[in-house]
């Protein structure tokens, strides 16, 4: 019998792994990233002044601020992906993607949701305008659980914290905001 000639157990396990770990991470921020940045754009189209030839505009600052909002809306679902596997013992990537972001999913609903209802018979944010800080909440316990105290503080202010603070920037919920002249273009 000859001897086999093979590449480390190891290194060829640790790269399989790691190309596994990539292409699923990256499937589960494009599905949420996707429905995020439209959700996003759907909302500064439809807020943002009109222009002469009838098309709408939204200033520099609220772009780079979606942006800001869909960034640490994706960090925030990075915790939770690892969270579904780790606490909630999740290891079938379908299944992982159909739960992992339902909290980010469901703080972006709850801040256009808060937005239309400032527009409403009410003129109040409301429910859902609470709803997207108790969520933040909530989704700082992944954090906490993936990464232990300090770093868990940095995720948690990172993604959720900031996130909602972002949308709700983005959504323009705040009432100390809505002055004569933005509701005009709101």
């Amino acid at each position: 019998m000859t001897p086999r000639t093979t590449a480390p157990v190891g290194a060829e396990e640790t790269a399989t792994s790691l190309a596994a770990h990539w292409t699923t991470t990256s499937v589960a921020a494009l599905s949420l990233l996707l429905p995020a940045t439209l959700a996003a754009g759907c909302v500064l189209r439809h807020s943002a002044p009109k222009l002469t030839n009838r098309r709408r505009r939204g200033t520099a600052a609220r772009w780079v601020a979606v942006i800001a909002a869909v960034g640490c809306t994706a960090y925030s679902a990075s915790t939770s992906w690892q969270f579904t596997a780790n606490s909630l013992d999740m290891h079938n990537t379908v299944e992982r993607c159909a739960f992992f972001a339902t909290g980010e999913l469901a703080m972006v609903a709850s801040a256009v949701i808060a937005r239309q209802n400032l527009h409403g018979p009410r003129q109040a944010a409301g429910l859902p305008a609470v709803l997207v800080w108790v969520l933040a909440a909530v989704l700082t316990i992944p954090a906490y659980a993936e990464h232990g105290l300090v770093g868990g503080t940095w995720n948690a202010f990172f993604g959720p914290v900031m996130a909602a603070a972002m949308w709700h920037m983005v959504i323009r919920t705040e009432p100390r905001h809505r002055t004569p002249a933005t509701e005009q273009h709101a």
